[in-house]
């Protein structure tokens, strides 16, 4: 009998302690969550998905809403709410349908430039944004089934409307692009050779083109090789040759040299690039 009655207190003494425990309520928001990489880089007018978000230890699933976007430096963020359309499709692709049968499988919708995925909390952009280069900050609320919580400066990301992420150690400095105007929708490639400008009969590119920047040739002119394109301009593996003429002992000798550079461009508008070998 005693050692019931020991047992028993022992029992109501463990009970009295676990008093002191709180018990946690059905799902939490962990204090740790966030963005595994704060800051991000994007370039505007592309399709991109961005940011890894790390849930730690939260009751699964999370949902994500965007509740403000502001830009760094006081600039403008209408560009990120603009609606674009949006083709979504209502039935499978089977792959071989006309263009009316394609059509009678989607409709067109109109979505904002810039969203954020409900379930994993990446922010979306769609192809065709005009969202101009600048520093943009997104608060962002987290929510499950114990509450909501509401991340300031949750991600912050830097857009650019162009870059050469890229380019061929033979070439003599980088390749430099300048947006010059908003209309119309062309580049005027610049070819430098050995410091010097050269016209755009002694810069081509080759026939392989297609696998790198998406346009239609104009003209050669004095100041460079003009060409109509379309936007945006993905990330484009493009090779330019440079003719390269010598006079030895009276006589013109002809050779070619080739580099490669990697460029994109996301706002439509007239480029110059410039490239010096």
């Amino acid at each position: 009998m005693k050692h019931f009655w020991g047992i028993a207190i022992f029992m109501g003494y463990l009970v009295s302690l676990s008093g002191c425990v709180e018990v946690p309520a059905e799902g939490s928001l962990a204090p740790d969550i966030g963005y595994k990489n704060r800051k991000q880089y994007a370039v505007s007018g592309l399709e991109q998905n961005i940011g890894d978000f790390l849930s730690s230890s939260s009751t699964l699933p999370l949902k994500f809403e965007i509740i403000n976007i502001t830009e760094t430096n006081g600039g403008e963020v209408a560009a990120l709410k603009e609606e674009l359309s949006v083709v979504r499709y209502k039935e499978a692709i089977v792959g071989n349908e006309s263009a009316e049968e394609l059509a009678l499988k989607s409709v067109v919708v109109k979505q904002p430039a810039i969203t954020i995925n409900q379930n994993t909390g990446k922010i979306e952009l769609l192809e065709g944004n005009k969202i101009p280069a600048g520093e943009y900050r997104f608060d962002v609320q987290v929510s499950n089934t114990s509450g909501s919580k509401v991340l300031k400066d949750a991600i912050v990301i830097e857009f650019v409307e162009f870059e050469a992420p890229s380019w061929s150690a033979g070439m003599a400095k980088p390749p430099v692009i300048e947006r010059v105007a908003a209309t119309p929708n062309q580049i005027l490639f610049v070819g430098y050779l050995d410091g010097k400008q050269v016209p755009g009969n002694r810069i081509d590119f080759t026939k392989n083109r297609s696998a790198g920047f998406k346009g239609t040739f104009v003209d050669d002119k004095p100041e460079g090789e003009l060409w109509n394109v379309r936007f945006p301009v993905k990330y484009s593996d493009t090779y330019c040759s440079w003719k390269v003429i010598k006079n030895e002992n009276g006589a013109e000798q002809v050779s070619y040299v080739s580099e490669n550079f990697n460029f994109v461009l996301g706002i439509p508008g007239s480029y110059v690039i410039r490239l010096y070998k």
